[in-house]
């Protein structure tokens, strides 16, 4: 019954191809000045977005996040007053040269809850 539960209240969603990187395997794929767009690309795939900088250095997004439902959910009447959610938010930004060349790269984990209800 337990693994019912556990299944029911998960979810994720972005770039599964960040799901499991940490802030020193991206270190390790990435050097600022030598990575490229192209090798990027096919270590990563395509950006959650692309955007410029004020100073017109293109800028690429990949999120990944993972989130589970709190247990308290499945508790009978008293998910009525009060519901949630735990997991974690994963970000990899890449700033590119003019030459197309990384020119900083940054990676972040970083937990994330949600709760709603009367107790709220």
């Amino acid at each position: 019954m337990a693994s019912v539960f556990a299944l029911a209240g998960c979810t994720s969603s972005g770039n599964t191809s960040i799901k499991n990187e940490t802030s020193t395997t991206v270190d390790q794929k990435i050097q600022d000045g030598i990575t490229t767009k192209d090798q990027v690309r096919t270590m990563y795939g395509d950006p959650l977005s692309i955007n410029f900088t004020d100073s017109g250095h293109e800028v690429w997004k990949y999120l990944f996040s993972k989130s589970r439902a709190n247990g308290t959910n499945f508790i009978p009447y008293y998910s009525a007053f009060s519901s949630g959610t735990h997991g974690q938010a994963k970000t990899l930004l890449i700033i590119y040269d003019d030459h197309g060349r990384v020119w900083h790269h940054s990676f972040t984990a970083s937990d994330m809850s949600a709760h709603s209800g009367v107790s709220n």
